[in-house]
Order: structure tokens, then sequence, then C-alpha cells
């Protein structure tokens, strides 16, 4: 989930009618899903999927299904002679000499090497970057058959964070024990939606935010448990997860609730609340349909669901696929206060309150909390579906005790400040990645502010000042009369999550500005980016390019406190990481791991400046990598040794002897497989699949492919589900490629950006691509296309063809293969309604 494992991010609904047909729960698989079912069917995919053959130019399905295959090295059917482009703007670490000629260009640089050299006199700097050149801050230790632990954790394994707590409950109630007169929860009034004349879509509008300290968090939580109680669910006994105690799978007593919502303070006090009495708490992504909500709520034998008021019909609607349903509980985030005033009722035997019904109910018949115990089921997490139908995961207490172990061990180290740090949680709470990051910083007493993706910046959000204007441009500036529209600069986050599509629409918002200024601007920026990249990467620091440009322009744009940053949910392009790592100013991070592994694989450290590393295992897990090998048969059907299950593009098996990748040198090559205190119990009553991805040593197989760099860091290199075999048996790999190519500045990465495919008929991969329509307008403006529709253009056969060299350009630039080179490209224009399901709709 973090990394590129079981669930991992889905392609939103709007994409679906791409493969209608193809779809097999409720259309909500996507293009993607579709796409990517049919190539993985090596051999008996029907060349073309025929939905989609409409999409595609001649070029990618001319020829499908016959044995003809064309060179790799054959340019695809496009005219190769586009007009000349218009360049928009992109940050280099490499400088055109004319700028390096420049006097001034260098007299800065000879004053930021002055005062760096002088702080690092004065602030001990010389003895931090002794230690940064010659080691690096962790250390691997090799163990038995090739199982890698980070040294910490070489005797024994952390199981808690702290001295007496055994379960996730556990952690949290003793820091809001410790932190009770502390801000925990802040949330934005919400104030309805504001609309802009000329512009299609609303925006959200917020006035001040409201805090929560630990303590009435807590106080909330605790109450909301016991009214839960009063709804008829039943404690999980503590002897549940032990031998000879009873099977959670088996049980049909109402021990669960379901969390339909989306990232809230309601959603982490309800959770809180059901942990005290010893319930399990199922997850539902807000944005799956009902179908994945009553399929969950009939598989956990769920009593009472909370979700939003807005939901409550279509749950209601739905009640009949939920048979043991005896309770809504709806929440009221983003519902006006006039809203509010007017509750939905329920409907038969079904009863709708509110969450401060429920909580008013625990105050009034207050009962003792129900501690659960470390082997008592915690959370039943379902994975998005993007493989297929969704998996309940179970994750046990001490599951979650020992990953908030393994990350607090990780911020803990020098690099986050107890009681001191503000948190954004604007994830899905129903990914893991969320929730026990929520559940870490709840431990370091951290502020959380809520909010959702498409309010973090400016541009998705209005604010109301005091006098009852409206805000609705950035705040550079910070004081108590400050009222910033984006929750990035509400909060000024310290420390904050996100999945690459966010860093990379960061880094092209910037650039988009930059695009405007005039050449010696674009120049002095890229001499000070090209030049602030090699300090870091030397250990220095650039104090007065920070000083004029990076913290005072782009800093503040993220709030200007941030200390770290964490990237997961997928590869990131490596120019990305390093834009935001250079010119926010923030160490950008790579974590790895998935929800089978309770969020815990790897963390690359903050002085680590590498591109494309995903960092050292963690202190609750341990990790190996296994050989891409499958049994061999002769032509009998007896057993004969073993073959290669997959091959990398040199035609090599992946094998954990490996020494070089590609020309690198590393320390074993082939399938991740994880073991240790954060590992699940395994997925909720799909035991063939549990022993499927689980083997008898306890080890988790990730179906991820990496490489261990010689210092012990892991490496992702691809997933073994997303490597598709051409018609002449070349492997190309998907995910590498999106990456790459998302890095095209006609790709749209905010309303979905690009989606590649091939499968065992095709001679090369196509992709279906929402295109970035500003840019291609001004492509075509400087080429004598004009007054064209959005249709037109995006069919225009110039226009493709500049589209395609361009990515092209990009995955050469990349290191993709000759073979992963795209034949051909669909334009999407994106400008279809968002809440249709239809292929012209934003992603």
């Amino acid at each position: 989930e973090i990394g590129w494992g079981e669930g991992a991010s889905r392609l939103p609904p709007a994409a679906a009618a791409a493969a209608a047909a193809a779809a097999t729960t409720d259309g909500a698989e996507g293009a993607r899903g579709a796409l990517r079912r049919r190539a993985r069917d090596r051999g008996s995919s029907p060349a073309v999927p025929p939905e989609l053959r409409p999409l595609l130019p001649p070029a990618a399905t001319e020829g499908a299904g016959e044995s003809k295959m064309a060179k790799p090295e054959n340019e695809p059917m496009v005219d190769k002679t586009p007009k000349k482009a218009a360049t928009a703007f992109k940050a280099s670490t490499w400088c055109p000499m004319c700028v390096y000629l420049n006097p001034l260009a260098w007299l800065l640089i000879f004053i930021d090497f002055f005062l760096w050299l002088l702080s690092t006199f004065v602030g001990g700097g010389i003895v931090k970057l002794c230690r940064v050149m010659t080691s690096p801050e962790w250390t691997v230790v090799d163990g038995e058959g090739g199982i890698k632990r980070i040294s910490s954790a070489a005797v024994a394994l952390h199981a808690t964070p702290y001295e007496g707590c055994s379960t996730g409950f556990d952690c949290a109630m003793k820091a809001m024990n410790e932190y009770a007169d502390q801000e925990a929860f802040g949330t934005r009034k919400f104030l309805g939606w504001y609309k802009q004349d000329g512009v299609k879509y609303p925006k959200k509008k917020f006035g001040a935010t409201s805090w929560q300290t630990y303590a009435e968090v807590k106080e909330r939580a605790l109450a909301f448990g016991a009214g839960l109680l009063d709804l008829g669910l039943v404690p999980l006994p503590p002897e549940e997860g032990q031998p000879g105690g009873i099977n959670f799978e088996e049980t049909t007593d109402p021990h669960t609730l379901l969390i339909y919502e989306e990232t809230c303070a309601d959603w982490m006090t309800a959770l809180l609340g059901a942990h005290s009495q010893s319930l399990a708490v199922a997850t539902s992504y807000a944005t799956l349909g009902v179908a994945s909500v009553a399929d969950a709520a009939q598989e956990c034998n769920v009593k009472a669901i909370v979700c939003n008021m807005k939901d409550v019909a279509k749950i209601l609607e739905n009640s009949t696929a939920m048979p043991r349903l005896t309770h809504i509980v709806y929440t009221t985030n983003y519902v006006t206060e006039e809203d509010a005033r007017n509750p939905p009722s329920g409907e038969g035997s079904i009863t709708v309150v509110s969450m401060d019904q429920v909580i008013a109910v625990g105050r009034a018949k207050p009962v003792d909390a129900h501690a659960p115990g470390p082997d008592n089921m915690a959370v039943i997490m379902y994975t998005s579906g993007s493989t297929g139908k969704p998996k309940g995961v179970m994750i046990r207490q001490r599951n979650l005790c020992a990953s908030v172990a393994a990350l607090v061990n990780f911020v803990g180290n020098g690099i986050l400040e107890p009681g001191g740090e503000t948190y954004l949680a604007y994830l899905p709470a129903a990914h893991i990645l969320e929730l026990c990051a929520e559940f870490c910083m709840i431990c370091f007493g951290a502020r959380i502010g809520f909010a959702d993706p498409k309010t973090i910046s400016s541009n998705g959000a209005v604010r109301e000042r005091p006098d009852g204007t409206l805000q609705t441009t950035p705040v550079f500036s910070y004081d108590a009369n400050t009222t910033p529209p984006g929750a990035i600069q509400e909060f000024r986050p310290t420390f904050m999550a996100a999945v690459p599509k966010i860093w990379d629409i960061m880094k092209k918002g910037i650039e988009n500005g930059l695009s405007s200024q005039p050449g010696i601007i674009k120049g002095l920026f890229n001499m000070a980016f090209s030049y602030k990249n090699w300090a870091l990467n030397h250990g220095m620091e650039t104090p007065l390019f920070n000083k004029i440009l990076f913290h005072k322009k782009f800093k503040q744009l993220v709030g200007g406190r941030a200390k770290l940053f964490v990237t997961g949910g997928g590869p990131i392009a490596a120019e990305v990481q390093t834009f935001i790592r250079v010119a926010v100013g923030v160490p950008l991070i790579q974590g790895y791991a998935l929800t089978e592994t309770c969020c815990a694989g790897t963390v690359q450290y903050p002085t680590d400046p590498r591109n494309g590393v995903v960092g050292p295992p963690v202190s609750s897990i341990e990790m190996k990598l296994r050989d891409c090998v499958e049994a061999a048969t002769d032509v009998e059907g007896a057993p004969n040794g073993t073959q290669p299950s997959v091959l990398d593009r040199d035609d090599r098996p992946y094998l954990s002897t490996d020494t070089r990748h590609y020309g690198e040198p590393v320390a074993g090559r082939g399938e991740v497989l994880i073991r240790g205190l954060s590992v699940s119990s395994g997925y909720l009553k799909q035991p063939e699949k549990t022993a499927e991805e689980f083997d008898s040593e306890g080890f988790f197989h990730t179906g991820d492919i990496a490489v261990f760099t010689p210092d012990g860091c892991l490496k992702i290199v691809d997933r073994l589900k997303n490597l598709i075999k051409l018609k002449g048996g070349e492997y190309i790999a998907i995910e590498s490629m999106e990456k790459e190519y998302s890095k095209c500045i006609y790709v749209n990465a905010v309303d979905g950006g690009i989606c590649c495919y091939g499968d065992g008929d095709m001679d090369r991969p196509v992709a279906l691509m929402i295109a970035n329509l500003p840019e291609i307008r001004n492509w075509a403006a400087k080429n004598g296309i004009e007054d064209a529709s959005a249709d037109a253009l995006c069919s225009n056969p110039d226009v493709l063809a500049e589209v395609l060299s361009d990515l092209r350009k990009e995955g050469k630039a990349g290191g993709l293969g000759v073979n992963e080179l795209l034949a051909a490209v669909h334009l999407i224009t994106g400008e279809g309604s968002p809440d249709v399901a239809e292929v012209n709709s934003p992603w």
C-alpha cells in the first residue's frame, strides 16, 4: 500500500467506463484494472480489448494477434517530424554554460559557500559534516539465509514504543494522558460552497479552525465506546486470537464497527472509542461504492456503521445487502450547520443517530473501558481492490503496537520533537499509511490538522476572514490575523506524508509559475537549483540561496515550518524527489510497506540524498529477497528443477545472489519477503489466499521485485504482477513506465495522469493519458493550430506526434528500455463530469 503492495492506489471510478465490459465488480475498477487483468492472462488475452480499440490510434492495434513482430528499434507509426514545440520551464540540475560564465552567479555561489563555512564553525557543523560523509546513520546486519535487520533490532525486534504498552490502544492512551492539555485534533469550520464566476466547479469555504485537546479527545472516545455497547455491540473476549480462544473468522457476534468516512477527527475518535471496548474496526474507503461497503459489512457481521451524513441515504438504500445492520451513526464532516439541523431518519429496523448522540448516551451511561489484549483483532483493513475484490487484512493490536514502535523509533531519532510537531492528515484513514502515521503522531503528542486532498492548497478552497470577506489566494506571512485558504498553510505542518502525485503536482505548479518569468530569472534559478543539489549531495547547505529564494519563496507554500516529507503509495520520479528536496528545502524521503505488514517495511533516512532508495528495514520486521524462479517440468510433466518466473530486460533472472543490477553493484535481487511483529494474520475468511501469500516460516510474499544496495537499503525495481510480457517475449515494467512518462509536460497529473498498457498480443506498449490542455494549446498556437476545440486538439495528428515524441524523450531520459517506449498514445480531454463514470471524465 505504501509501496506497490496488494491493494495499491486504484484508478478513480471516472475511468471505469473504458473497461465496463471487462470490469467484474460494479465497473469500479476502472480502465487500468481491466487492462492489467487482461495483460496478466499471458497468452490468453484477446489482443487489444475490443471496448478500448476506439480509444487507441491505429499504431496500437494494427496487426494485433499476428505472429509478426516489429523490430524493437522501429519507430512508431506516426509523423516523425513534428513541428517545433514551445518549451515549458523545467528545473534542471545542469545549468546552461552561459549561466556559469556569469560573474554574478559565481559571486552568489562564493558568498553562499562562505556563509555555510561560517555556520559550520559557529554551529559545530564540521563535526556533523564529517559524521555524514564518513558513515551512514543506519547499519543493516545480515542474518542466516540472507535475512536483514536494522542494527538497533539485531538482538530483538521492537514490539512497543513504551514499556508497559502491548497494544495500539495502550500507546494512544499513554500519550493522551501525557499530553492531556495540548492541542490534538484541529478541524476547519465548513461554511458551504463557493461558486466563482467562470470556474466550472465550486470550492469548499472554511472558517476558523477549532482544536480539541488530548484530554477532550480521550473523553469523547471513551464515551463513544460506551455508547456503542448501548447500540448492541459486543466486546471481544481477552482470549480471542490466542490458542484455544474464539476464532474471529468463525464468530457471528457483533464485535466489529465499520467506518465508511473520509479522514476527519471523528474517524480516529470512533476507532479509539471502539478499541476502548475491545471492538474491532473494519475500514472501507469513502470513495468506494456501497456494494463494497455491503460486502465488508456482511463479512464482518457488522451491526453499526459510521458514515458521513450525506451517505446515510445510500446505506439505507442498500441495507437489504446488510441483514445484520441495525444502526447507522453519522458524522457532520463537511456538513454545514444549517444542513446538520435537518438530520436523516431511519427506515424499518435501522436506526439513524448522530455521533454526538452516541457520545451523549455514553456519557449518560458510563461504562469502564474494556481495554483490548495484544492478540485481539484491532482492524480489518480492506484493500482498495485494484487487483480484484477487496480483501480484509486482519491486523491485531500487537501488530499495530509494533508498527507504531518502529515509526516512533525512526522519527524519534533526532528527526521530530515530542510535543512540538504538527501533522497534516488528509490521506484516507482507511489506508494503512495514514492510520499508522496518525497513531505515531498521537504518541508524539503532535497537533493533527484534518483536511482532504482537494483543499490542501489555496487553489482548492477559500477562507472567510473575520470581517466576512473571502481570502482566495495563498498567504506568505503568518500571524494571528492571517487567514490562508489551503490546509497546508492553515496548519503549517512540520511533518507530512503524500503519494507521488501530490509532489508531482507541486513541482509542476512551481515550474509553471516560473515559466512566465524572464529568461535571466529562470537561468539564475537553475544556477541556484543545480548548486544546491550538488551541495546537498555532499552534506552541505546553502544558507544564502535558502534565505533569498528557496525558503522565502517556495517553503512558504507548504507553511514554512516543514521538517520532513514522506512519499509512498508508488514510485516517485527521481527528478520530482530532487526538486522537492532542493527547491522546497525539505527532505523528501521514501517509505515502503504494505497493508499486510501494517505499514512496516523500510524508510529512507533524511540524510540519504539518493533517489529511488526506500531505505533500510524498520525495527519491527526483518526481510530477505527470494529468487524469482518456479518449478519446471520435463516434456512428460515430471519435476525438472526450476526455471525463471520472470526476467529483467537483459533476459536475466532475479536472484538473491546477484551482485549487479544493470551495471550497478547490489547485494542481491529478487522478490521482497517480510517477517516480524508487525506482519498481519492474513486475509479474513480467505484461507487459500492467506496460504498463498503468507508462508509457513512467517514471511509475507509482497510480490515486489527489489534489490539491496551494498549498504543494506532497499530499492524497488518493479512488481511481479506488473511485469507484462509482450508478443515477442520481452518484459515491460508498467509502473516504472508510468513513473517516467508522468514527467511529460503534456500529462495532466492533477486529473489522472497516464495509464500504460501492453499484453501478449502486442508488439509495443501504448498509453491512455489525460491531456494538459493549457500546454497543448500553447504548443498548438505556436505551430499554427488555432481556435480548435479540446476534442479536436486531442485527436490532431500533429499534436499526437508532439505528445508522443515528448513522452518518448522522457522515457529515454528515465532509462526505460527500447521495448518500454510507447508506440502510440490516446489523449483524453478530462472535461467530462467528475461525477459520471465516463472515459472523458477526470480520473
